[in-house]
């Protein structure tokens, strides 16, 4: 009889919200901000990116701002992610500052999205690999 008055009860059970808020952010397309961490993500950066070629790449994506608030060694940290895969994180003073400016905005707990560029991956004919690196359009934290 329980499963029916459960079912049944006019009473709604509250769910939490997975909802999160996505708060766009641009600045001009400048691209001054580099991602920190980018040479412990070179294979999902090549998988984003394309084959390596001789002169390297210059790809635009939409990078996501994810805030891990559950990282022991860094309570500020801010995953930066592009279609889904982790390729790095700001820098903890870049990443505070952004916070701040979440907060600022009213928006804490909102997943930036802004404009990011993959450059580099190029490879040599005698088969040496320069790294890919990202740079991030993001205008709240110029100082």
């Amino acid at each position: 009889m329980g499963i029916f008055t459960n079912l049944f009860s006019p009473k709604t059970q509250e769910k939490a919200s997975t909802k999160k808020e996505i708060i766009s952010l641009t600045d001009g397309l400048k691209f001054e901000l580099d991602v920190a961490g980018t040479e412990q993500y070179q294979a999902a950066l090549e998988a984003i990116g394309g084959a390596r070629v001789p002169k390297g790449i210059s790809r635009f994506e939409t990078a996501q701002l994810i805030l891990n608030n559950k990282n022991p060694l860094d309570p500020n940290f801010v995953c930066v992610e592009i279609r889904g895969k982790q390729v790095g994180s700001l820098h903890p003073e870049d990443a505070i500052r952004y916070r701040h400016q979440l907060i600022v905005k009213g928006t804490p707990n909102a997943i930036g999205q802004c404009q990011a560029v993959i450059r580099g991956g190029w490879i040599s004919s005698d088969g040496r690999k320069g790294d890919y690196e990202v740079w991030l359009d993001l205008p709240i934290l110029h100082q």
